[in-house]
């Protein structure tokens, strides 16, 4: 074989293989970038508020908690010991009620969406080996040396790609899931600290009781 047949049948394989481990890379690519996406909201929303941005945020009328999940836990723990009554529902028990509805609401908008994002990683790189197995025995019926080394290209990176952004996705949800918690036991220090605090004197504190004596009069 001449040089420049060389040349041309090698640079037509490495171009062959890397058509197809591009292909394959788009395949993984597209639901690994979309649970990345919701991974990155989740990370937005766990982030840690700071004592001022919390108090400052509390002191709106129209405080709904927003994106944090601090501010959400706060929200939802105001609001239900504002409409409960305290003898129905204990404070403990609107508390433990608030934390489960924050890690509800926290599934359904992160932690469900990612892992249905990394579990069709498994299946792509699943199909992706199989084509490729299945393109390697018909390489090797017709002797294309070509076919043969896209095949296993195929069989290979698809595998690698899909586990490799599967463990990914999978790492981000637990670090999210760690950051969740610390986001609610923020929220639940806030609380008891501002329970704990004397609430100040207000100028109507005494309009529905009787007024104070004044010193000095009989």
């Amino acid at each position: 074989m001449e040089p420049e047949a060389a040349n041309s049948l090698l640079s037509n394989d490495i171009l062959m293989t890397l058509l197809v481990c591009g292909v394959a890379l788009l395949a993984v690519l597209v639901p690994f970038w979309r649970g990345l996406t919701i991974a990155l909201q989740g990370f937005a929303a766990t982030r840690k508020v700071s004592p001022a941005e919390i108090e400052a945020c509390l002191r709106q009328s129209s405080f709904a908690g927003g994106p944090s999940i601090t501010l959400q836990m706060l929200h939802v723990v105001r609001k239900a010991l504002h409409e409960s009554p305290r003898e129905a529902c204990p404070t403990d028990f609107v508390l433990d009620a608030s934390r489960q509805y924050i890690g509800n609401d926290y599934e359904a908008h992160y932690a469900r969406p990612i892992s249905m994002c990394a579990n069709i990683l498994p299946p792509i790189g699943f199909i992706g080996t199989t084509g490729g197995l299945f393109v390697l025995f018909l390489s090797m019926q017709i002797a294309s040396g070509s076919l043969e080394l896209s095949a296993l290209a195929m069989a290979l990176t698809s595998s690698i790609f899909a586990l490799v952004a599967f463990a990914i996705l999978e790492a981000l949800k637990f670090q999210l899931y760690r950051r969740m918690l610390e986001r609610i036991d923020d929220a639940m220090s806030f609380h008891r600290h501002l329970s704990e605090k004397p609430m100040p004197a207000s100028p109507g504190a005494f309009a529905t009781g009787s007024p104070e004596p004044v010193p000095g009069r009989a």
